[in-house]
């Protein structure tokens, strides 16, 4: 008998924790299916983002559809090496990525606020683009950058289109020279399209 109220107390308290997922913009709330779908492969529909970014602004990738790309970066913590080594490349070339129509959002798993949250990381380093906290990895899920709730962001970038489509899905940076050599792509890729 005492066995059985154990266990029945051990798995009322994990219930309990399970996560649920929420918008926080008036947004329908993303399903967890929808937040463990399989790794997105190029050419394919973007999972919609629908977030309140670290400075409090609502965002939503559907407004940007027809008008920008977005570049969606992926980084694991904010004030550590190759992350700051990442969103720098990305500030010093940001110039560049809106002349070629490309908005810049980077992802990480941190909080907004804090010392070491996102909103802190974006006035040290005067961060022209949106950081999205992603705690609940709803976005991190969507995109394949993390595999389970508990873990970090990976590094990674996904370039999605002005139609809303994967173009590329980049896993292997150089975060030092990232910024560049996405403005280096994208400036390759143009002249290969205005040559047909």
């Amino acid at each position: 008998m005492k066995t059985s109220l154990f266990l029945f107390a051990v798995v009322g308290s994990l219930l309990l924790c399970v996560p649920t997922l929420h918008a926080t913009d008036g947004a329908p709330a993303p399903t967890l299916a929808r937040a463990t779908q399989p790794t997105l492969s190029v050419g394919q529909t973007a999972p919609l983002i629908d977030v309140i970014d670290a400075s409090g602004t609502p965002r939503h990738l559907a407004d940007l559809r027809g008008r920008k790309a977005v570049l969606l970066t992926f980084f694991p913590k904010c004030f550590t090496g190759n992350c700051t080594n990442q969103v720098i490349s990305l500030r010093d070339s940001y110039a560049d990525l809106q002349k070629l129509g490309v908005e810049v959002w980077a992802v990480s798993t941190d909080a907004a606020e804090g010392p070491h949250g996102q909103r802190a990381f974006i006035q040290r380093y005067k961060l022209p683009f949106a950081l999205l906290p992603d705690g609940a990895r709803t976005i991190c899920l969507a995109y394949g950058a993390v595999k389970s709730k508990e873990q970090m962001a990976a590094r990674m970038s996904v370039l999605i289109n002005k139609d809303g489509k994967i173009a590329w899905i980049d896993k292997q940076m150089n975060p030092r020279t990232h910024g560049a050599d996405v403005v280096a792509r994208l400036k390759q890729e143009n002249a290969e399209t205005d040559k047909k």
